[in-house]
């Protein structure tokens, strides 16, 4: 029978690496606590018809596997030193009718010789084992809203004697955020790959503009060319927002034509073996910025390129996102958009009007990652954010030649020992100065 399902191990991520990651939560845990992370349920478009799977990003960061399943980890007692990752896995006998409608899973020998497991069991198997853990650990960690995991109701039930008991069941989430955050160096590559494959669709996408290309048009010429070159899925729906669309931060019509004389703002990312980029450029449809274009574009790019400059272990997003509002306020200030409003006006409120999101987030496993860790917390190496400061006019008459202007500049950024690393270099960006060109950081 067929030992593994279409995909083996993530590429560059060896099995030893995983089983030290749960190592690194096992040590996490209380003294005889035990974890429960399931997979991802499958969702489906209509009737028994899926939507393409995509694992949980928690259980895929300590397992490596890209089926359902269950893992527990169990924290060695007082006085015990052995600390066992179980890592319980749907599966049938093959052949089985499932395989011929979902393809082969993995069997018993490869989850424990490839993908690192200390034992295995089936999934019918999980209640009798969940409520042995019931009666045998405490506490429990194991996040009750994760309500999209595969056979939630049953883990609640197999659970509900820990769960009716206050304080015996805890949040796993944030302990696996905290080891998320900072990435190995082969999560690192991994990313940089990532954010490769984004920047060339991109580029391409900024060359192929033209009077009369379509938003949907280069949405569909970005998916092209991450997937042809080798990513498995868009990290989340492209946005290709052309003239004043560009200031609705989520635009996901992509219905337009791109009219000559407009600014075509897009935003995408690619997801590459589970790791995500997230790139944003602003480009003139026509191939020459106006010149209220050029001012606004040249504003945000200097916003950009310092925050970058600025960007270092210690430093936080909170500290580049307001290094950030000091730049485009003076921006706005020398714009004259605000004409009765002081300097000190503009960066202590007035600014929100033009740009109300923060510079960046962390970036990894999900395109927002590890949302639970804040923008205070110091950078240090190894960590992953974006970098994406932008204006956006409203299309309002008061605004004059600038009104209906929208410009974002975004990189993925990876913290160095010594500053950062630009992983999306090879976009460029447009030269503001004169006509239409890709120019490199």
């Amino acid at each position: 029978p067929q030992l593994l399902a279409p995909r083996e191990l993530t590429p560059g991520i060896e099995a030893s690496e995983y089983r030290a990651r749960r190592h690194r939560l096992s040590q996490l845990l209380p003294p005889g606590g035990s974890a429960v992370l399931p997979a991802a349920a499958t969702t489906y478009m209509s009737g028994v018809i899926p939507w393409p799977y995509r694992q949980d990003p928690d259980f895929f960061y300590l397992t490596g596997l890209m089926q359902h399943g269950l893992a527990v980890l169990t924290a060695p007692a007082p006085g015990k030193a052995s600390i066992q990752t179980h890592v319980s896995l749907l599966g049938y006998p093959s052949p089985n009718q499932r395989e011929r409608w979902d393809g082969a899973s993995i069997g018993r020998e490869a989850a424990l010789r490839i993908f690192g497991a200390d034992e295995v069991y089936w999934m019918h198997e999980m209640p009798r084992k969940l409520q042995e853990l019931v009666k045998s650990s405490e506490p429990i960690l194991y996040d009750t809203d994760r309500v999209g995991a595969y056979h939630h109701s049953a883990l609640t039930v197999a659970l509900r004697p820990a769960l009716e008991q206050p304080g015996r069941v805890a949040p796993l989430r944030p302990l696996l955020q905290s080891l998320r955050l900072v990435k190995s160096p082969a999560e690192a590559a991994l990313m940089r790959t990532s954010a490769a494959v984004a920047s060339a669709a991109v580029r391409h996408c900024m060359a192929v503009t033209a009077p009369g290309t379509t938003e949907y048009g280069l949405a569909a010429a970005f998916e092209y060319g991450i997937k042809s070159a080798g990513a498995q899925r868009l990290a989340y729906p492209t946005v290709v927002a052309g003239g004043p669309d560009a200031c609705t931060i989520h635009y996901g019509r992509n219905d337009k034509v791109l009219q000559g004389g407009q600014l075509v703002l897009m935003d995408a990312g690619a997801e590459y073996w589970g790791y995500v980029s997230d790139v944003s450029r602003t480009w003139p449809v026509s191939g020459t910025f106006s010149g209220p274009q050029r001012d606004v574009y040249a504003v945000v790019l200097e916003a950009h390129q310092r925050c970058l400059a600025a960007c270092r272990p210690g430093s936080s997003i909170r500290e580049l996102h307001a290094l950030s509002i000091d730049i485009l306020s003076e921006g706005l200030l020398d714009l004259k958009l605000l004409p009765r409003a002081s300097l000190a006006e503009i960066r202590n409120h007035l600014y929100r009007d033009f740009y109300w999101h923060s510079l960046g987030h962390y970036l990894g496993l999900d395109t927002h990652d590890t949302p639970l860790i804040g923008h205070d917390r110091q950078l240090e190496p190894g960590t992953t954010i974006t970098v994406e400061p932008g204006l956006y006019i409203p299309d309002l008459p008061q605004f004059g030649v600038f009104r209906g202007i929208g410009v974002r500049i975004e990189d993925d950024v990876l913290v160095t020992s010594s500053g950062c690393r630009v992983l999306s270099d090879q976009v460029g960006h447009c030269n503001c100065t004169a006509s239409y060109g890709i120019v490199r950081d």
